[in-house]
């Protein structure tokens, strides 16, 4: 019997050992608070669940503070609650999926009333189509001494779950992600969904052109303003079962910017409701669907003369409205506001474009100081320009270079076409 035991022992240590290195692997949410963690010597927050063999909290100074969460030896769930005693905030956070290694041991967000869930597999396939593998960086992110050459690391940024999440990784510093739009990450989004009736494509919430919508409305205007050039992009979109799009495959063009810009709006699309089929696994009195991946064909059209819009009279005017090389321009800003604040505005004629589009004159309007009083009346402002030749002018509304902003957010796509004659 001794013998026997003797024997079994090497066994039973190699099997605690991967036990150990299994068991040991966790994941950190480090959550900065809006309130002081301490408090006349009591914590401001409670936080269920508390110390446990498998979790634990930590504060840290005023401003964060961090819950670990111990895997264990397979797929585990946790749900993290922390409500300020003082406001009675209170902020859920559902940890899913978590085992082994984790690529991104922290998670950082602010503390924010809702219920939100992070789950290692769908904030992996995040990624699946984002990251160059090509990328020497991303290849050697492992290699022993990479620490010492660069000691920052490096961030990247991309979409998820119709939001932007920050990944850091490298260097000397844990890797971590952040979610830039924390809403997007609201369990409303991560909310079951309805159990499939009927086979069916996938549908995006609003309809396809509501989607087509959202694309040109998203898409980079500079860019398409810079490049300059009308063409069509096709490829297709994989809609996963949980209804996001991480995957997408464009047939590829002459603008490769272009293309990496349509891949951004489109994995920035709202939750869709994914395609489903018949379940044939499933034997029962009635017919049972399922959701399954399934792409969506893409077809966006860039078009340089789409991106512009016009300003009403209501926001902007100029006279004469018909005026010659002879005639001063008077330009006025309309707003809503206050009475007893301080402007300044002026213009600056472009250089004339030789493809022939229309002259840019760029406006710029600014508050030097911003009115203290609370009439709210309608204002304007204006100021006179020197005759201008013969010949078809865009006035944009720029920010303003020296003035943190103007009476309201500029849109330098919002235009004012003038011909002068």
């Amino acid at each position: 019997m001794r013998r026997t035991l003797l024997l079994l022992l090497p066994f039973l240590v190699g099997t605690s050992t991967v036990q150990a290195q299994c068991c040991c692997s966790s994941i950190s949410v480090q959550l900065s608070l809006p309130y002081p963690a301490m408090r006349d010597t009591s914590a401001s927050y409670t936080i269920k669940p508390g110390d446990g063999p498998r979790t634990s909290v930590h504060f840290s100074g005023d401003s964060l503070m961090s819950l670990n969460f111990r895997t264990g030896c397979g797929r585990s769930s946790t749900t993290w609650t922390i409500r300020h005693k003082w406001t009675g905030q209170e902020m859920q956070v559902d940890l899913d999926g978590m085992w082994g290694d984790v690529p991104y041991p922290i998670i950082r967000i602010p503390f924010t009333s809702g219920w939100y869930r992070f789950d290692v597999q769908e904030l992996g396939r995040c990624q699946a189509d984002q990251l160059d593998p090509g990328d020497r960086y991303l290849r050697d992110a492992q290699r022993p001494g990479l620490a010492l050459e660069q000691p920052f690391g490096r961030t990247d940024t991309i979409a998820c779950h119709g939001g932007l999440m920050a990944i850091h990784r490298g260097g000397r510093e844990a890797g971590w992600i952040r979610p830039l739009n924390i809403m997007n990450f609201g369990w409303s989004l991560y909310a079951p969904l309805p159990e499939p009736t009927k086979a069916a494509a996938p549908q995006h919430p609003g309809g396809e052109a509501w989607f087509e919508q959202q694309l040109h409305t998203r898409f980079s205007k500079p860019l398409i303003e810079r490049l300059n050039v009308q063409t069509t992009i096709t490829g297709f979109a994989m809609v996963e079962e949980s209804g996001y799009i991480h995957e997408v495959h464009l047939n590829g063009g002459n603008y490769t910017e272009l293309d990496a810009e349509l891949k951004r709006v489109v994995r920035l699309s709202q939750r869709w409701t994914p395609a489903s089929v018949e379940d044939i696994a499933v034997t029962s009195d009635r017919t049972v669907y399922r959701y399954i991946r399934q792409s969506v064909p893409i077809s966006f059209t860039v078009d340089p003369d789409s991106i512009w819009t016009e300003i009403s009279e209501q926001d902007l005017t100029i006279l004469p409205a018909a005026p010659t090389s002879s005639d001063e321009l008077t330009v006025t800003f309309h707003w809503i506001g206050g009475s007893c604040g301080q402007y300044e505005a002026y213009a600056k004629v472009q250089p004339a474009p030789k493809d022939g589009r229309p002259r840019d004159v760029f406006l710029y309007f600014g508050a030097t100081l911003p009115a203290q009083c609370e009439d709210m009346q309608p204002q304007s402002f204006g100021f006179t320009m020197k005759p201008l030749p013969p010949g078809r002018y865009r006035f944009r509304q720029m920010p303003h270079p020296t003035l943190e902003r103007g009476v309201w957010a500029p849109d330098p796509y919002r235009v004012r076409y003038v011909e002068v004659r």
